[in-house]
């Protein structure tokens, strides 16, 4: 393909100078393309040399006639940001542009109505909301077009409200392919016209039904409609379809609705090869109907004439399969997805029959039976994933045999299987035994020799012993989960070799000793959970040296001691620290607003890529989301995927710290708890912490809010309080009262009565004294009570 014409001496008209430099970048692996002149081209060879002599160079380039020449323009996920340049319009031969994933600034569409030579154009993530309305009328112009793909570009719900040009059929679109999912599309037009779709997909939008205009759209051969809000009834659902589109679709998503009924018969649509929902087709290699809210029984019957059958995927409905015992299948599958389905109570006989089928995936399906070694045995040598789930599979679980070279995934949580671990092949990938009644040590899994282990989760089972030291020979390991065992000693040391590990969960065992130093070279670690078991020393500052991955960091429940090392405040992506309920002393350290990641508002999501082989050797990676549990006011919660990553959460409670709470924990921001109870901890809690009174309880001399406690300075007593102090200050006043009136009396009384006894004049003055004042008190009474009974008479 020609992508840019330049001859010796030439130049080259393209866009707007933002473009340039970018577009250097972009097309370098390209010269080889360019007709006329090689890479070492002397007149050419400026262009690449130097960021401000190749933009001057390019731009030379883009002037001259031969921007009409260029065909191909690629200049997605380049950081563009600037409006879209007028000479853009120039480039009449162009045939594809890719413009995806940059912020550019678009107005409206007429820079691309002169685009007449366009066929393929891409402008995916790119904002288009404020042109929702002009792109379609645009495009209906353009007659060379055949694929157009605006996915995520914040469509919203009336962006295909009916226009003009596209009711009538003198369309002259020529548009195969249309790609506008992940947007917010709820309505469509009443019409398209006479356009010639044969790709529609419209996922990941707000879609409530199937319009009936797809039923007009004769040429259209996929429909991909899952993850939207389509709801009723399916059979209602599927009359919309019932137009001349049901002699050409092949491909039909409807999955992740909220589509109810019972499933009819698709025998009308004839060319159906793929249904993401079942009838009677001959033709038909995939049927998906997962996550929806589909209900009813499902016999064989309807089966019956899916002789190219190849996958079928029922999951997440509450469907029954009831095939008689003998029933023989028309078909081979490769994959089988019947997660949720009733299937039991005893293992399906038919699925013993699939000889192909690699996914394997009959998770919580009622099934009440134990694992046969026949039945083992009976697994074709193609199966890749084994799920069994959350069923009520019981017994003992015999040794699984190795029969395949590729990667094998095992799946057997949330049963009842019991007795001493099987062997298993040494071509494991995945391997889950959680949630059983698993007994006895770890050793006979340290006789797989497996190069492909990724994932091995042995957790809350019955198990115990020491670990061996056998980790080595897993390289390729990712998760790790032996929690909620009875596993005891230290910790081997050849965990030290997983370098890809990113999930580490040995809580609720009773392991003890130091940390091994050598878990320093798990750089990968994003989840590390150590709590409730015997581990002492102090907290490793290798940890903050070396481990700065760790979003999950939990050691609550030991025996650590000594100070928080400042080597933690490293681990700038943290967001969950749990040191509660060890010795640890000393005092919190100031350097905790290093946690960035629990100041802004950034929500990891706990989830890691798990890689297993399948078909011949290919890499497939499933999805693992972590799940741990989080102390919350003094009570553990699981948490699960991408639920965990709103937490931020630190927790020291229950230790021997002192000293003050430093302000700088003020600074983080999006912390939703932190708890720093039962300590030791003085003065004022800092302002703007706000959290629960219960997280900082305990520390007899810490103060200040949310706290009642009042820090120095800061009392000020309630009126119960004056009124008692009132009262304690009156008592005392009135005891010193009357101490002062005994002395004053005995002194007073003393003087008077020692001067009369001593100095007689002054006895005869002081008696002639009391005389006369007998005498004027008497005279003084008896006139008052003569004048009183003179005016009560006069009243009388």
């Amino acid at each position: 393909m020609t992508m840019i014409a330049i001859t010796s001496g030439g130049s080259l008209k393209l866009v707007h100078a933002f473009f340039i430099l970018l577009a250097i970048v972009r097309l370098r692996p390209a010269l080889g393309f360019i007709s006329g002149v090689g890479v070492g081209d002397a007149n050419n060879i400026n262009c690449l040399e130097g960021e401000r002599q190749a933009l001057l160079e390019f731009k030379k380039c883009l002037v001259d006639d031969y921007g009409s020449n260029l065909k191909y323009l690629d200049l997605s996920w380049t950081n563009l940001t600037e409006p879209i340049p007028f000479q853009l319009e120039n480039l009449l031969h162009l045939q594809y542009l890719n413009l995806s994933g940059n912020d550019l600034k678009i107005i409206d569409f007429k820079w691309l109505s002169h685009l007449s030579s366009l066929e393929g154009l891409a402008l995916n993530s790119i904002n288009l909301s404020s042109v929702a309305n002009d792109w379609l009328e645009v495009v209906s112009h353009l007659p060379n077009l055949t694929t157009l793909s605006m996915s995520g570009c914040d469509l919203p719900p009336m962006s295909l409200s009916p226009l003009p040009h596209l009711n009538h059929s003198k369309s002259r679109t020529s548009l195969k392919s249309l790609d506008l999912s992940f947007n917010q599309l709820a309505h469509f037009p009443k019409s398209f016209g006479d356009i010639s779709l044969e790709s529609l997909d419209l996922s990941n939008n707000q879609l409530v039904h199937i319009p009936k205009s797809f039923g007009d759209i004769c040429t259209l051969r996929e429909l991909y409609l899952y993850s939207n809000n389509i709801n009723g009834q399916l059979v209602e659902l599927m009359n919309n379809l019932s137009g001349c589109v049901k002699d050409s679709l092949e491909v039909l998503d409807l999955s992740y609705n909220q589509i109810t009924g019972l499933l009819p018969n698709f025998a009308i649509f004839p060319s159906l090869k793929e249904i993401d929902l079942i009838g009677n087709l001959y033709k038909l290699e995939v049927l998906s109907v997962s996550s929806n809210f589909l209900e009813g029984v499902i016999s064989e019957s309807l089966f019956s004439n899916l002789f190219k059958l190849q996958s079928l995927d029922l999951s997440n409905n509450s469907l029954s399969l009831e095939f008689s015992f003998d029933w023989v299948s028309p078909f081979q599958l490769s994959d089988i997805y019947l997660t949720s389905c009733n299937l039991g109570p005893r293992f399906p006989n038919w699925i013993r029959t699939q000889r192909k089928v690699s996914f394997l995936d009959i998770s919580e399906a009622n099934i009440s039976d134990t694992i046969s070694a026949e039945l083992l045995e009976d697994l074709p040598p193609t199966l890749e994933v084994l799920n069994l789930s959350s069923n009520r599979i019981y017994g003992q679980l015999p040794n699984v045999s190795a029969k395949r070279l590729n990667g094998l995934a095992i799946y057997l949580s949330a049963n009842s299987l019991e007795g001493p671990l099987p062997h298993f092949p040494t071509n494991l990938s995945i391997l889950n035994l959680s949630k059983n009644q698993f007994s006895g040590s770890f050793s006979p899994l340290s006789k797989i020799n497996g190069q492909l282990l990724a994932y091995l989760d042995l957790s809350h089972n019955k198990l115990s012993g020491r670990l061996p030291n056998c980790f080595m020979q897993w390289p390729k390991l990712v998760i790790l989960n032996l929690a909620g065992n009875h596993f005891f000693g230290e910790v081997p040391s050849s965990l030290g070799s997983l370098s890809m590990l990113n999930t580490l969960s040995l809580n609720n065992n009773n392991f003890s000793g130091n940390l091994p130093s050598s878990l320093r070279n798990c750089s990968s670690l994003t989840v590390m959970d150590m709590r409730n078991n015997r581990f002492f020393g102090k907290v490793p500052a290798w940890i903050g040296e070396h481990l700065k991955s760790l979003i999950f960091l939990s050691l609550r429940s030991n025996m650590f001691n000594g100070s928080i090392t400042l080597h933690l405040c490293w681990l700038k992506d943290l967001q969950i620290l749990g040191l509660s309920l060890n010795d640890i002393s000393g005092t919190i350290p100031q350097c905790l607003n290093n946690f960035i990641a629990m100041a802004q508002k950034r929500n990891y999501s706990f989830e890691n890529s798990i890689p297993f082989s399948y078909y011949n050797g290919g890499t497939f990676g499933k999805l693992y989301f972590d799940s741990v549990m989080v102390e919350l006011k003094r009570n553990e919660y699981e948490y699960h995927g991408r639920n965990l990553g709103l937490l931020k959460i630190i927790n020291l409670s229950s230790n021997k710290l002192i000293g003050k709470l430093p302000s700088e924990i003020s600074s983080l921001l999006d912390l939703i708890s932190l708890n720093i109870s039962r300590n030791n901890l003085i003065e004022e809690i800092p302002q703007m912490i706000g959290f629960d009174a219960s997280y900082f309880i305990g520390n007899r001399e810490l103060c200040g809010p949310p706290l009642t406690q009042k820090c120095p300075g800061e009392e000020t007593p309630n009126r119960s309080e004056v009124t008692t102090k009132d009262n304690e200050e009156k008592d005392e006043l009135v005891k010193w009262f009357y101490v002062g009136s005994g002395f004053g009396f005995a002194i007073g009384f003393g003087g008077v009565c020692g001067s009369l006894l001593l100095k007689r004049p002054w006895r005869h003055a002081y008696f002639l004294l009391l005389d006369n004042m007998k005498h004027w008190l008497y005279v003084t009474v008896t006139v008052n009570i003569a004048r009183l009974q003179r005016k009560i008479q006069r009243q009388g």
